[in-house]
């Protein structure tokens, strides 16, 4: 009987020692299991991104196909005799027409930037100077300008109607230089 149960107590014990080493095993496999999870992620992603890039390659390819195409042809034009009078003057029109667009373009947007810029100068100038306008229901109708002395009526229509009066000499400055800037250019 106690040979039995040495010999159970044997088994017991090696038996508990292969269980650890299969939990062991068990916990490297779950690991290797969530590596392996990651990665198929990431050549998931990695094969979207490689898509992407084969296409935009292909876009690109095909642009210098075309672009090669059109040397090409450029270059038999030109060994056939150069380009017909014709065509010469077609492609200037077309140039000088680009280019004056591009100069029509090029002041719309001057003036348009010294527009917004004056816009944003005089509300960055209320918002900074909020002392100077006398009441809430001002702060809405007035601005400031720099180097404008600010007289102190109490009476607001009188002061309300001096400051309109201040607001429209100093647009009318401000537009006359802006129309000698736009003559400048």
């Amino acid at each position: 009987m106690k040979e039995v149960m040495s010999s159970l107590m044997d088994k017991q014990g090696q038996l508990q020692a292969e269980n650890t080493a299969l939990k062991l095993r068990v916990a490297e496999c779950e690991k290797v299991s969530g590596i392996n999870q990651e990665l198929k992620e990431e050549i998931l992603k990695i094969r979207k991104q490689n898509d992407a890039l084969k296409t935009t390659c292909q876009n690109y390819e095909s642009s210098l196909k075309n672009l090669q195409d059109k040397v090409q042809s450029r270059i038999t034009d030109w060994a056939e005799g150069g380009l017909g009078d014709t065509k010469l003057k077609e492609l200037r029109n077309e140039w000088k027409q680009e280019q004056e667009e591009e100069k029509v373009k090029f002041s719309e947007v001057i003036k348009r930037q010294i527009q917004e810029n004056t816009r944003v100068i005089v509300i960055e100038v209320i918002k900074e100077k909020e002392n100077l306008v006398q009441n809430a229901v001002d702060k809405k109708k007035s601005f400031v300008i720099y180097g404008i002395r600010e007289k102190k009526n109490l009476n607001k229509f009188t002061r309300e109607h001096e400051e309109r009066e201040m607001a429209k000499t100093v647009i009318k400055r401000v537009q006359n230089s802006t129309q000698e800037f736009d003559q400048e250019v």
